[in-house]
This record gives C-alpha cells, sequence and structure tokens, in this order.
C-alpha cells in the first residue's frame, strides 16, 4: 500500500467513510491490490458534470491522470450502472473499447488496442450521461439504495454511488477537482476548497478542488444559505437550508469546537483550519463526508442541540478515517471503532451525567449482532447497516475500552497520540497499532486481540462465593468467577457491599474458573460482578436489553411480527421490564391492536417503571386507545394521571394536557 499523501496545514477530502462498502459492493480488485500490490497509480480526477434536477439527470466527462505500474491489458473502473458512457478515449485521442463487466457490480472495462506499458502515463477521458430518479429510492428502505438523488430540491451524490469513473478511490487516494454545473440558486458543496464560481445565464458553477490527495468526492445540492464562525480555531463554514436561515446556529459551533478541542488534546492536531458543515437531507443512512466537510441531516439543525454523543462520533472520524486511513479491509474498526470510543471519551470528560447511559447503549449495541462476524471481518458488512454499525462501531469502541481496563487511560492515550502522529495523513494498521499497545503493555498482547478482534462472542459470567467469620474479628470471602469461554482473559471489578463503607476489588479473570479472597472488617452484604459495566459481557439482564434494542429496530422498519417476537423474549426472560411492555403496547398501538395496546400499556405501569418516563407515557397511550375506543371519561382520566406525575419527557406533558383538553383521534385511511 502507497503513502504518498500527507496534509499538513489545510488538507481536505480524506475520506474513509465510504471505504468499507466500496471494498464489498465495488468492483472487488481491492483485495487484488492488497495482496499483489497497486498496478496503477491515479494522481488526479478531473470531473465536469452539468445536472438537471429537473430530470433527474447528470451528464458529463471524467478524465482519469495515472501512472501504470505494470504492463495493463485492461483496466476496471468502478462506476454506476444508472448511467451510461458515451466515449472512453486515451491521452492520443484514442478510443478505448468497453468491455465486459459483471452487471452485479457497478464497474465497466476499459480496453485499449495495446497493453498500457509499466511506467507510462495516460491521461483517460471518459464521457457520461444517466438518472439517479427519485422513484429508484421512494420505497427502499437499505443503505445501499440511497446514495443517489437529485430532484427539483437539489440531493446528494456519495461518493459510492460511482457517480464519476474511478480506479479504487478508496485505497487509491488522488487529488480531485470537480467542476459542476445546477441550475441557478443551487448551490454544490463538495470536497476540498470551493476554487470558482461562475454565472452562465440561468446556470452556475461550482468548482471544488482539493490540495491534497482525497479518497472520497461527495457532493451535495441544495438552496444554501452560508453562516460562517471564526471567532475560533478551526473556522466554520455551515451551508444550510432556507428554514434553518434565520437560526442562531453558534450554540451549534460552539458544540463543535468543544468536541474539536477535546481531540486535539487528546489525539494531537488536527490540522483543520476550516471545517464545512453542510445541512443535508435526513437520508436512510449517516450522509457520507471527507476530511474537511461534515454532512449533516436535518434532526441535527433543530431548536435544541444535537446528541453530543452522534456529534461526536462524526467529528472524531476526521481524526480516524479521515487523518489516519485504515490500510487494509481489516483494519476498517481503527475508523468506525476508534470514533466510537473518542465519542465516549468526550462524554466521560464533559457529561459525566449522560457518560454511563451511553456507554450502557454501546455495549447493547455491540452485543445485537456480535456472533455474526468478528471485528476484523466487518468489511464485509455494508458500512451503515444496522450489522456494521454493531460489530465494527460498537464492538470496536469496546475493544478500545477494555484495553483501557487493561493499561490504564494514561497509557491508553500516550497510545493513541503516538499512533495518530505517527500516521496523520498516511495509512495506520491494526499491526501497527498492536505493536504501540505491546510497548506499552511491556508484553505480547497478541491474545488479546484474538479474543476481542478476530474472534466472535463475548463472556459470560457467574459469581460463586462463601463468607467466613474470622476468629481475630473480620469476615474472608472466597469465591470464584466462571466464565464460559476459555479463551477470555480481562481485568474485573468487584463491589462488596458491607453493613460499613462499600469496598472495590479488583482481579484478573483468565480460564473458566478464576478464585479469589478478599477479607473485611464488616459484615459483608452481596457482591457484585463489574459494578460500573466496563466489561463487555453476556447476561439475562444485557440479553432483556439486547431484545428491547432489536425489537426498537424492526419497529423503526415496520417489521412488526419480528418485534412482537423480541420484545416477548425480552419478557420471557423479565416479566416486569417496563420497557419491553411499554414497546411492545406502541407497536400494537401502530397496528391498530388497540386492546392488546392497552394491556401492554397497564403491564408496563404494574412492572419496574424503569426508565421512570414509561409512567407518564404509558398513561398517554391509554388515554388515546380510550379516545379511539370512545370512552372519553376513561381517556381524561389517563391524561389527568399524566400530569399528575409532573414527569416532563419529549413533551410528554405537554401532549397530555393536550388531549385533556381536545380528544386524540387516530387518522383513518377509509375515512379520511
Amino acid at each position: 500500500m502507497k503513502r504518498k499523501w500527507r496534509w499538513v496545514t489545510k488538507a481536505w477530502g480524506i475520506s474513509f467513510l465510504c471505504w468499507a462498502m466500496w471494498w464489498s459492493l465495488g468492483t472487488g480488485m481491492a483485495a487484488v491490490q492488497s495482496a499483489k500490490g497497486p498496478t496503477v497509480d491515479v494522481l488526479r480526477y478531473e470531473v465536469d458534470a452539468e445536472l438537471d434536477l429537473e430530470r433527474s439527470t447528470l451528464r458529463g466527462e471524467g478524465g482519469l491522470f495515472l501512472r501504470f505500474l505494470e504492463d495493463t491489458p485492461s483496466l476496471e473502473l468502478s462506476f454506476s450502472r444508472h448511467l451510461s458512457v458515451i466515449s472512453a478515449t486515451d491521452s492520443e485521442g484514442r478510443r478505448l473499447s468497453l468491455g465486459s463487466a459483471a452487471l452485479s457490480r457497478d464497474a465497466i472495462r476499459l480496453e485499449p488496442e495495446t497493453p498500457w506499458r509499466a511506467g507510462n502515463e495516460a491521461h483517460l477521458v471518459i464521457s457520461f450521461e444517466g438518472s439517479f430518479e427519485p422513484e429508484q429510492y421512494a420505497f427502499l428502505d437499505t443503505p445501499q439504495d440511497k446514495k443517489a438523488l437529485l430532484d427539483r430540491d437539489g440531493g446528494y451524490l456519495l461518493t459510492e454511488a460511482f457517480w464519476f469513473p474511478s480506479h479504487q478511490l478508496p485505497v487509491d487516494p488522488a487529488e480531485v477537482s470537480l467542476r459542476v454545473v445546477v441550475p441557478l440558486g443551487f448551490t454544490v458543496v463538495g470536497p476540498g476548497e470551493l476554487a470558482a464560481v461562475e454565472t452562465l445565464g440561468l446556470t452556475e458553477a461550482f468548482q471544488w478542488a482539493s490540495r491534497d490527495p482525497v479518497n472520497s468526492a461527495p457532493l451535495f445540492i441544495g438552496r444554501f444559505f452560508r453562516q460562517s464562525f471564526e471567532e475560533k480555531s478551526p473556522k466554520l463554514v455551515f451551508f444550510v437550508q432556507e428554514e434553518s436561515a434565520d437560526k442562531d446556529l453558534s450554540p451549534l459551533a460552539e458544540l463543535v469546537w468543544e468536541i474539536l478541542a477535546f481531540y486535539e488534546e487528546e489525539f494531537g492536531r488536527s490540522g483543520l483550519e476550516t471545517l464545512t458543515v453542510v445541512q443535508t437531507r435526513n437520508l436512510a443512512i449517516t450522509p457520507l463526508g471527507s476530511r474537511g466537510l461534515l454532512p449533516l441531516e436535518l434532526r441535527y439543525w433543530g431548536s435544541s442541540l444535537p446528541p453530543w454523543r452522534e456529534l461526536a462520533y462524526r467529528l472524531a472520524l476526521q481524526w480516524w478515517g479521515y487523518g489516519v486511513l485504515p490500510e487494509r479491509a481489516g483494519d476498517a474498526w481503527l475508523a468506525d471503532g476508534f470514533a466510537t470510543y473518542a465519542a465516549l471519551c468526550f462524554g466521560r470528560a464533559n457529561r459525566s451525567d449522560e457518560y454511563s447511559t451511553e456507554l450502557a447503549k454501546t455495549a447493547v449495541e455491540a452485543l445485537k449482532y456480535q456472533e455474526q462476524a468478528p471485528v476484523a471481518d466487518g468489511f464485509n458488512l455494508e458500512r451503515g447497516s444496522a450489522r456494521y454499525q454493531s460489530i465494527v462501531a460498537a464492538k470496536g469502541g469496546w475493544i478500545l475500552f477494555m484495553l483501557e481496563q487493561l493499561l490504564g487511560q494514561d497509557k491508553i492515550k500516550a497510545v493513541l497520540q503516538e499512533f495518530y502522529a505517527n500516521h496523520a495523513g498516511l495509512t495506520g494498521s491494526t499491526r501497527e497499532f498492536a505493536r504501540l499497545i505491546d510497548e506499552a503493555a511491556g508484553e505480547d498482547y497478541r491474545w488479546f486481540f484474538t479474543q476481542w478482534l478476530e474472534s466472535v462472542g463475548v463472556p459470560e459470567l457467574r459469581l460463586e462465593y462463601t463468607i467466613l467469620k474470622l476468629r481475630e474479628g473480620g469476615f474472608r470471602i472466597r469465591g470464584r468467577v466462571l466464565q464460559d469461554l476459555e479463551m477470555f482473559r480481562m481485568p474485573l471489578e468487584i463491589l462488596v457491599e458491607t453493613k460499613g463503607q462499600p469496598e472495590e476489588k479488583k482481579i484478573l479473570v483468565s480460564g473458566k474458573v478464576t478464585s479469589f479472597a478478599f477479607e473485611t472488617e464488616t459484615l459483608p452484604v452481596r457482591l457484585v460482578l463489574d459494578p460500573h459495566g466496563k466489561v463487555l459481557r453476556d447476561s439475562d439482564r444485557m440479553r432483556v436489553a439486547v431484545s428491547i434494542a432489536m425489537g426498537d429496530e424492526y419497529r423503526e422498519r415496520g417489521e412488526y411480527v419480528s418485534a412482537i417476537r423480541e420484545y416477548e423474549r425480552a419478557l420471557e426472560l423479565n416479566p416486569r421490564n417496563s420497557l419491553a411492555h411499554f414497546r411492545l403496547g406502541q407497536t400494537f398501538f401502530e397496528q391498530h391492536s388497540y386492546s392488546n395496546a392497552a394491556n401492554s400499556m397497564r403491564e408496563a405501569l404494574n412492572g419496574d417503571l424503569q426508565p421512570e418516563w414509561i409512567e407518564v407515557w404509558a398513561h398517554i397511550y391509554l388515554g388515546k386507545v380510550y379516545d379511539i375506543l370512545g370512552q372519553r371519561r376513561r381517556a381524561e382520566a389517563e391524561y389527568q394521571k399524566a400530569l399528575n406525575t409532573k414527569v416532563d419527557y419529549n413533551g410528554s406533558l405537554a401532549e397530555a394536557q393536550k388531549y385533556l383538553e381536545e380528544p386524540f383521534s387516530q387518522p383513518s385511511s377509509v375515512l379520511g
């Protein structure tokens, strides 16, 4: 893997976000390159395109400046199957033949009359046209079917839409110049710097150019309004839709600066002078950006600040994934996993009241699909999918968190700083990161990466112990920790609750049985394993949480049968879990199964009432059911009970007051 690119002070465009998908959905040649070494080195892309937003079409010309490292009889390029090649010529103006390429891939093959020779440089020009119609994506839920959209309101062209011909762009970064013509009134936002804007009658041309090689080239098109914030570094330039043009965006800017400043302290200087933030539509997938370019969906631009963890995760990619590009497919966790960990570190330092909750959420996310693939194989999954986010991002983040438990915060911070300093603007590998871990630990940590990175499964721990009263006074606890998987080794905290001051002990769990002995001055009441949730492990409690999370995922997709199955599975493990009852009631309500919805909401109220907002919203849902069934007095009583809780969560009290004054009515597709 070549390392030809380094950004210094003002750099744009290094992007990983599309990288994992590209490996699995692209030409398949990247894997060959990894094994044999590169055969072609792309130096520069020059793309000139015109977008017809009324017709959802584009027409363009893509130029590739490249050097052949080996004799090359044909060249396979990534290119959307929704687009057509009009012509392809080489630097001498000779037409290139279009060979066959698998229809299941977005690819074309160019064949010269005679093979390109090693050491030669060439300039290939490919003219193309086609359509990304809204209808293609309207009823599709999978992220891979939402990579491009052009319509009267603008749209986007994500890198993995392959909207211009490219050659292994994720692993062979190159300079990029994009000149895009759009109707007057629209703005184009892309990677790099806005080099020029040219008015051409009823159209306008925007040229974005990278100063350094990039590995991603997304475009966002809209009727944007520009706001800039220059009080701190880096300079923030916001491109927002009309509905946000009059909003005070300074709180969002301050939050972005707060997160960036923390990361600079934790990992090192980013080198960013400007960060472009563009307001995008609410896509089915996380909008994919690049170094110096941060797309944020509409939900980030509301009246209140966005969730800090999501924003912190995306900003962390400016260091991990954009600043340090994973060297090989198996290194994908160095981006998304590291970004997850970085976001949690920010929360621990700056949002301590929410940190424990977010850490627990990450653990649940990591356990959802962890049996399906090791973290190191997560590149086979489509980035942005639930499985990828679970295995690579969430569990990958927990790998760093587990390392922190073993080495300590200071050592893992020093390792990350050194890793970033050594690889900023370059590629980084798990192999090199593991070497730094070995040095910091003073021992070979191959066992750790084998158990967490290259294997599936997490341990399930059980605690057995006895308490003995000592003749000389005090008490001795003798016990053992049992685990189902012998290979897992980890530090483990045990909380000893006594009639006096509670004590925390630490042991190193290794093998199926780990024995321990503690002494206390006061009578022990009970022992609690991992009281702060620092170990990623399975348990009945976690299985309940995972089943509820899976149910939520299915319900959001409208897969109600699967959602109900998951909620019922949670209730088999814990019949008093109010959240599972509540979610089950919501699902029945959305299915218009009102009697079942009411029964589930009553069960939620009779359960453990955790979290506390369950009570207020269960009463509101019961009120809605009674209103639908024409039982207004019973509905009013439920709304009043909701108000009496005085728990205001997601507008609960306003909702209860609204329907106390005016009956709830469910829209009917039949009656109107």
